[in-house]
């Protein structure tokens, strides 16, 4: 493997520049933001350059849980490890099989990545991700651990990892339907079948699990067909899928991608172009699948925003949208199946017109809660501004706790009613970096925190017996 150029290295330390910023007031530096605090800003050139950003996805390793966030650029495929979001690091950068191109898309199927391209030729770059682990203080020129070149280029690739296959879909065969690839064996990667009655701009392949027994177990594919709208197919039998449900709605311009619930019940997806073409605000449709046979839009959520819509996934109970100039928008699904606003940050700061700018994807899986959003322009990652009270907290009436000032300093008041508690600061990967058994003072502590770098921390206080009963964020300024 060769390092990028000494240059690349130095953009890549010194570029991220942008770390740590709450979300204070509607707004974590430049950026609005509500309920989202940034992590890391890193500029496209100091995660590989090109002329765009597009996809990202993401990767842990099971064993020591690093957290890789995989972003597609027009000129390859860069890799940042975020398992310390203090310290994130562009590790490698993959280089693109052929050409450059607008699209790049990447999934991943246990410890394998698997990256297509529009660029002619491209074909399936297939990467093993254990390499990254050694890699560290550099950006290192990496090489496709496999290739599959039975197609030359796809618009997006789909996996269902159950069933170790690929969809490549857009491609240059079977009419730019579905190319279903076996790569239970990533060394040797084969054709299991085709789909070419729709040309496919995107899909999700799952194995059902939802509440309709006729295809409970079975491997369906739900495909959003741009100007041909949304078709779910049963994927079974790879060489004879069967067409379930072919749907089609009002003020369809092109039907683009779209994610099913975790129960699923409900598939939520988006028209790319009906803000430019029939001037909607970004929409996202709510189609139930309770009864695959015949699925039906119950309606849509409409933004206040006229910004077109892109990726969106779900994920524990929330709704995490890319909306290109608009930023990630994040909603509430609700018991009914109806999704309600419940934060946002917004990547593309200057506008929300209808213009394809800002972000392109996200990936909201990472089990830290560090959320990677994708951008033309760059690499954000996010976390919930909320994640210090995901602490479990014994309720005690006669506990409280006040920090002042916050931000802070050089030194924090610990206000409140906690006489013989204990206390910890924990930094956001979750390690203590300040730790006393009992506080000192019965009215409280002015604690000195001038060896806190920049950041955001969760104080948390401790009975006698170390439950917890108390916690607040604080946020370290110098």
């Amino acid at each position: 493997m060769k390092r990028l150029s000494i240059l690349a290295t130095i953009l890549s330390l010194g570029l991220s520049l942008n770390s740590q910023t709450p979300c204070e007031n509607g707004f974590a530096g430049e950026y609005p933001c509500d309920g989202y605090d940034l992590l890391t800003h890193y500029p496209l050139e100091a995660v590989g350059g090109g002329d765009n950003g597009n996809d990202c996805w993401g990767w842990v390793d099971s064993e020591s849980g690093r957290e890789y966030v995989i972003m597609g650029r027009s000129n390859g495929t860069s890799f940042v490890e975020i398992t310390d979001p203090l310290n994130p690091q562009f590790i490698a950068a993959l280089p693109t099989a052929s050409g450059s191109s607008l699209w790049r898309d990447i999934k991943v199927i246990g410890d394998y990545a698997y990256i297509v391209s529009e660029s002619p030729q491209h074909g399936i770059q297939i990467l093993n991700l254990n390499g990254l682990l050694p890699l560290s203080g550099f950006p290192f020129n990496i090489s496709a651990t496999y290739n599959y070149a039975g197609f030359g280029n796809a618009h997006n690739i789909v996996a269902c990892p159950e069933t170790n296959y690929v969809y490549g879909v857009g491609t240059n065969t079977f009419n730019g339907g579905l190319h279903i690839v076996d790569v239970s064996d990533p060394s040797n990667p084969t054709l299991a079948g085709a789909y070419e009655e729709f040309y496919t701009h995107d899909a999700q392949a799952i194995v059902y699990n939802g509440p309709d027994i006729d295809y409970q177990g079975k491997e369906i594919v739900i495909c959003f067909n741009g100007s041909s709208g949304v078709a779910i197919v049963n994927a079974e039998d790879k060489t004879d899928i069967q067409l379930i449900k072919h749907v089609t709605y009002d003020e369809s311009a092109y039907t683009h991608q779209g994610w099913i619930s975790e129960d699923h019940t409900m598939v939520y997806f988006n028209d790319e172009l009906d803000e430019q073409y029939i001037g909607n605000n970004t929409r996202t449709y709510m189609m139930n699948v309770e009864d695959l046979d015949n699925p039906v839009i119950v309606g849509f959520y409409e933004a206040e925003t006229p910004s077109p819509d892109h990726n969106l996934y779900t994920h524990e109970g929330l709704l995490y949208a890319s909306n290109y100039t608009s930023g990630l928008r994040v909603s509430t699904i609700l018991e009914d199946g109806s999704i309600v606003p419940q934060g946002y940050f917004d990547t593309h700061p200057e506008n929300d017109d209808v213009t394809f700018d800002g972000t392109w994807s996200n990936y909201p899986y990472f089990p830290s809660g560090s959320i990677a959003i994708s951008n033309f322009d760059g690499l954000f990652i996010v976390r919930s501004s909320d994640w210090v009270n995901d602490v479990d907290v014994v309720d005690e009436s006669d506990i409280s706790l006040t920090l002042s000032p916050n931000p802070a300093n050089n030194s924090v008041l610990l206000g409140g009613d906690f006489y013989g508690c204990g206390f910890q600061i924990f930094d956001l990967n979750g390690r203590v970096v300040v730790n006393h058994n009992v506080i000192p003072a019965l009215n409280g502590l002015n604690l000195d925190v001038s060896n806190l770098v920049d950041g955001v921390y969760s104080v948390v206080i401790t009975d006698k017996i170390g439950e917890r009963v108390a916690a607040e964020k604080l946020v370290i300024r110098h």
